[in-house]
Order: C-alpha cells, then sequence, then structure tokens
C-alpha cells in the first residue's frame, strides 16, 4: 500500500553494525558543526523576535520566552564550543547528538508557544506573519539536524505542527491554505532528511571500502604490512606479550624461473588460503612483501606449534604447479607497550628466518628473548618427515 511506502521510506536506511560507530561519528561532527551556526543564528535573530512580538500577547510572551531560547542557545554553543575538529569516540559523539536534540527540542516547543501565542493576540491583519515566520523557522531546523533523522523529524514536527493544527481548526480559507502549505513543507523537509542520511550512510561504506583496501593485499586478500602494523600496535596499547611468525617460501625464485609469475601468483594464493585458516580471534594473517608472510597475535592466541603445523601443511598441500613447496619460518616473541617495538621484533623474527634458510631450509627457528644483557638465542626444529 501507498502509505507503507511512504512509511517505509521516512524510516530511512539500516546501517548495518560494522558501520555504525563510523556513521555516528560522522553524524556527530556534521551535527555539531550546523546546530553551531543555529545557535549562533537563534541569538542574532533574537532582537526581531522580541520586535515582532504581538503586543496583546503580553511579557512573558514578547521578553520571557526570547530570554529562554538566548539562554538554550547560549548554552548550546558553550557544550559544542570543543575545537573544530572531528568527534574523537562514540561516546562523545552520542553525547553531542543528545545535547543538539535536547536543546533543539525545547527551542523549538518554545517558538510553537511564541508563535501561537502571538498569532491569537495579533490583529486580524498581521496575524499570519507569525505561522509565515514559524515556517521559515521550522524549514532552517530540518536542515540543520538533518544529518541524524529523529532527531531531525522530531524537532520539525514540535516546531511546525502546533501552529498548522491551530492554521487547521481555524476554517478560515487562508489560514487553511498556509496550513496545508506548512505541512507540505515538513514531508518535504522529512523526505530531504532521510535522503541526506542516505548520502551519509553511502559516504561511511566508501570509507569502510576504501580503507579495508587500503589495508589488503591484493593479490591474496591477506592483509598487508600496513594492516599487520595496525594489529601490533593495537596490542602494544594493551601491553601485552606478543608473538610473530615470519614465513618465506624456500626458493621461490625458481618457481617464477621454470613456470611463469603467473603460476607464482596461484602458489602464493594457495599459500594465503593456508595461512589464513589459522587466522582466528587476535591472529592476523598478513603478506609482507614477495614471498614472504607473516603470523602476528598475542603470544596466548598464536600457539608456538603452530609454526611446525604450517609447514606440514604447506609440505602436503596440492600446489597448482604439480609440485611441493617448502618454507622457512622465524619465530620472535616479545612484550610490547609502544609502536617502536615493531623493528626490533621483526628484526629479531627476521634473524631467526635467516637461520632457518642457512640451517636447510623447509624448518622453524625461533628467537627467544633475550635475559639481562646476553644475546638473544635461536632455536630451530625441522618438521618431520613422517
Amino acid at each position: 500500500m501507498l502509505w507503507r511506502r511512504i512509511l517505509a521510506g521516512l524510516s530511512g536506511p539500516d546501517v548495518p553494525a560494522h558501520l555504525r560507530a563510523d556513521f555516528t561519528l560522522l553524524t556527530a561532527d556534521h551535527m555539531r558543526g550546523q546546530a553551531q551556526l543555529l545557535f549562533l543564528g537563534f541569538i542574532l535573530s533574537l532582537p526581531m523576535v522580541v520586535y515582532g512580538a504581538s503586543p496583546g500577547a503580553g511579557p512573558i510572551v514578547a521578553y520571557g520566552l526570547p530570554l529562554a531560547i538566548f539562554v538554550l542557545s547560549s548554552t548550546g554553543l558553550f557544550a559544542l564550543s570543543r575545537p573544530r575538529a572531528k568527534v574523537p569516540n562514540c561516546e562523545e559523539a552520542l553525547r553531542v547528538i543528545d545535547t543538539v536534540w535536547k536543546l533543539c527540542l525545547v527551542t523549538a516547543a518554545i517558538g510553537s508557544i511564541w508563535c501561537i501565542a502571538s498569532w491569537a493576540s495579533a490583529p486580524l491583519q498581521t496575524r499570519i506573519y507569525y505561522p509565515a515566520i514559524m515556517s521559515i523557522g521550522g524549514l532552517v531546523l530540518g536542515y540543520c539536524l538533518m544529518a541524524e533523522r529523529s532527531v531531525g523529524m522530531t524537532v520539525v514536527v514540535v516546531t511546525m505542527g502546533p501552529p498548522i493544527a491551530v492554521l487547521a481548526s481555524t476554517g478560515m480559507v487562508m489560514d487553511v491554505v498556509l496550513a496545508v502549505a506548512m505541512a507540505i513543507g515538513v514531508g518535504f523537509q522529512l523526505t530531504m532528511m532521510v535522503r541526506h542520511q542516505r548520502l551519509l550512510l553511502n559516504l561511511v561504506e566508501e570509507r569502510y571500502r576504501s580503507a579495508e583496501l587500503a589495508r589488503r593485499d591484493p593479490l591474496t586478500g591477506l592483509a598487508n604490512r600496513r594492516a599487520l602494523i595496525e594489529r601490533f600496535e593495537s596490542f602494544a596499547r594493551r601491553d601485552i606479550a606478543v608473538r610473530l611468525m615470519v614465513v618465506d617460501v624456500d626458493r621461490f625464485k625458481g618457481i617464477n624461473d621454470r613456470f611463469g609469475h603467473d603460476m607464482g601468483d596461484r602458489v602464493l594464493q594457495t599459500l594465503a588460503t593456508l595461512l589464513a585458516s589459522h587466522a582466528r580471534g587476535e591472529i592476523c594473517a598478513a603478506r609482507l612483501g614477495g614471498e614472504e608472510f607473516g603470523l602476528l597475535g598475542s603470544a596466548e592466541a598464536l600457539d608456538p606449534a603452530i609454526a611446525l603445523q604450517l609447514l606440514r601443511e604447506i609440505g602436503c598441500a596440492e600446489m597448482p604447479h604439480g609440485e611441493t613447496i617448502t618454507a622457512s619460518i622465524g619465530v620472535a616473541d616479545a612484550v610490547v607497550s609502544s609502536p617502536e617495538d615493531w623493528n626490533p621484533l621483526y628484526a629479531q623474527a627476521d634473524r631467526a628466518l635467516y637461520c632457518a634458510k642457512n640451517e636447510g631450509r623447509n624448518r622453524v627457528a625461533s628467537c627467544q628473548p633475550p635475559e639481562s644483557h646476553s644475546p638473544a638465542e635461536i632455536r630451530t626444529a625441522r618438521v618431520s618427515n613422517a
């Protein structure tokens, strides 16, 4: 039915769970900037509101209500006076949205009271101006708050609903005509809010896809070095023990030389599938470059036995070129507390990998953390032929 399609359209887009945080941050940042302009506009327009109040409305309407709007607008400017930068987190974003909503809702209610009281007490020849003025204010409110559909809709309805109802109830032709025109304007504004929110959601989706592509290796689909380092930095912020495994295909150049680079790429893709099967929970599998891959996780999650298991899986896997391959793995452990700890950890794993290559390949070499001032110890283990 038509009315159901209209309601479904006004409900706006469903925001996927993985985008909600980013969508909330973008919405709050957009609303904060718009609301600051809105509150400033309220303050600048108050002299005209006082001047234009109906003489018969009384001092509360003429002076009290504008004063209340001044207090609310000043409060809003103060509450949103953080330096113009992006909202830092979801908690702060929700606070911004809630603050804007409450202040604008109360301001809209006061504006409606001023409009109706001034309209009811004004001479017949001038009373039509008050709902017209309110219509302009309602359209401005709707535009400034359209980033958050629920906020914008409630504020617009509170701003425009009472004047529309009062005008429609008089039975006078021009009052009814103005009420219908205002109702059409409200409907248009609500529709534009939904369209604007869809545009914001599309922007968030594009940002998310771009960020994902920037952190993915295009050949294998694994995380790239940048994403692996970002995961490392998240571990460093928690000040925990981590384990890094660097996996390098043995004699990979020979595969490229004999079968071509396209076949070499298919071998890397097959190897990436094996690595991805171990990327569970906090464990991140990444391609570091060329034929070098990495597994990174907390020392608790990334069991050292996975390295030998991975060697067996690689040695038994059916490869696209019809031959088996082997790999060497360097393992390093460390307790990390800052992003600068990445280079020493990677250097230890790379040193262990170099030892595994030198000792015959197809084996795991582990770099044990040094005790006091003694050098780090490297131990190797070869996968069983069985």
